[in-house]
C-alpha cells in the first residue's frame, strides 16, 4: 500500500513538472474570438478565417503597398515594405508616409512586435519565411503575384476580399479601365503597319515571356514586342542575333535598378557602342529610352501609366 502511495505521488509530481516546463516555453498566440464572417483560401491552399475586417494590416511587397493604400486608410496598416520610399520604384511614397512602420519578410520577430491581424506575403517568398510566420501563429495570408495586367486586376480583387473592401477594389478596377480607354482616344488607332517595334533590354539581354507584363503594356500603347514575333511558348532570354534580325525601332530600358544591373546610361553607352548593334534601327536613331521603373516594373494598378510613358517616347505625343 505504502509502495502504491509513493508511485501515485511520483506519478503526481512528475505531471506538476511536465506543466511548469511547457508554461516556459514560447507563449501561443490566442486563437481570434467570434465566428468567422468570412473564409479566404490563399495560394498555398491554406484556408484563412476572419472574424472582422483587418485592422492592422502588415505588406511585405511592394505591390500590396500599393494596392493596401488604395484600398483601406492608413490607420488599418502598422508596417510597409521600404522600397514603398523609394521614389525609383514606387508609386506611393507621399501616401505611405501616413503608415509608420516599415519591415523586411526576413525578419519575423519584428513582424510579430506590430501585433498583426493579417500579414501579406507574396507566393514568390521562401517557403521557410511563410512558415516560420505560421509557426508563429501569425495570420499569413499568401497571395497569388501577377505577372501581366490581368493577374494584376485578379490580385486587386482578391486583396479587396481579403481586406473586406470589395466595393473599393471595383473601383480602382473602374480607374484603370478609365485611364486605359483616356489613352486610346488620345492616341487615336495606330494601323498595325504603322506600329513601331520595340525591344525590352537589360545587361543580361532581352527577356521574353508569353505571360510578362511588358506584352500588355505594349498592347495599349499601340506598339509591337518585337520579340513576341519569335512565338515562344516559354520565358526565354533572346540572342544578339535575333534581336539584329527583327531590327526594333527602339530598345525599352528600365530606368531604375536594385543595384545588381548596369545603369541605364552605362546600357545606353554600351548599346550605342556595340558594333553587333549598329545596323539596328534604335541603334542608328539613338532611340534607346530609359522609362520610369515604377510604372515599367509595377504589378499594381499603377502599370497602365507605363503605357503611356511608351507612347510618349516611341511616337512623341503628348498624352
Amino acid at each position: 500500500m505504502a509502495l502504491l502511495f509513493k508511485l501515485l505521488l511520483a506519478l503526481t509530481m512528475l505531471s506538476l513538472l511536465s506543466m511548469l516546463c511547457f508554461g516556459c516555453g514560447k507563449p501561443k498566440l490566442a486563437e481570434p474570438e467570434g465566428k468567422p464572417i468570412y473564409t479566404l483560401t490563399d495560394a498555398t491552399g491554406t484556408k484563412v478565417s476572419f472574424t472582422k475586417k483587418p485592422e492592422r494590416i502588415v505588406s511585405l511587397s511592394i505591390s500590396t503597398d500599393e494596392i493596401l493604400l488604395d484600398l483601406v486608410e492608413p490607420k488599418r496598416i502598422v508596417a510597409l515594405t521600404k522600397y514603398v520610399d523609394d521614389e525609383g520604384i514606387s508609386n506611393a511614397t507621399e501616401q505611405a508616409k501616413a503608415v509608420k512602420g516599415r519591415v523586411q519578410a526576413g525578419n519575423p520577430e519584428a513582424i510579430l512586435a506590430l501585433r498583426p491581424d493579417l500579414i501579406l506575403i507574396p507566393d514568390f517568398s521562401s517557403a521557410d519565411t511563410i512558415q516560420s510566420l505560421r509557426e508563429m501563429q501569425q495570420p499569413v495570408y499568401v497571395y497569388k503575384t501577377p505577372s501581366n495586367l490581368a493577374g494584376v486586376r485578379a490580385c486587386i480583387r482578391e486583396l479587396g476580399q481579403v481586406v473586406g473592401e470589395e466595393a473599393a477594389a471595383q473601383l480602382i478596377l473602374q480607374r484603370m479601365e478609365a485611364r486605359l480607354a483616356l489613352l486610346q482616344q488620345k492616341m487615336g488607332p495606330i494601323p498595325a503597319a504603322k506600329q513601331k517595334w520595340v525591344i525590352f533590354m537589360s545587361d543580361k539581354g532581352a527577356y521574353y515571356s508569353p505571360e510578362h507584363s511588358f506584352n500588355d503594356i505594349c498592347k495599349h500603347a499601340q506598339v509591337v514586342n518585337a520579340l513576341s514575333q519569335l512565338h515562344f511558348a516559354k520565358p526565354i532570354t533572346v540572342g544578339q542575333e535575333e534581336i539584329v534580325r527583327l531590327n526594333p525601332d527602339a530598345f525599352i530600358l528600365s530606368g531604375w535598378v536594385d543595384g545588381t544591373d548596369q545603369e541605364p546610361d552605362a546600357l545606353v553607352h554600351n548599346l550605342l557602342q556595340d558594333p553587333s548593334y549598329a545596323s539596328v534601327k534604335a541603334v542608328k536613331n539613338k532611340a534607346i529610352y530609359a522609362l520610369p521603373a515604377k510604372h515599367l516594373l509595377c504589378l499594381s494598378q499603377h502599370i497602365v501609366e507605363a503605357s503611356y510613358d511608351l507612347a510618349r517616347a516611341v511616337y512623341g505625343q503628348e498624352l
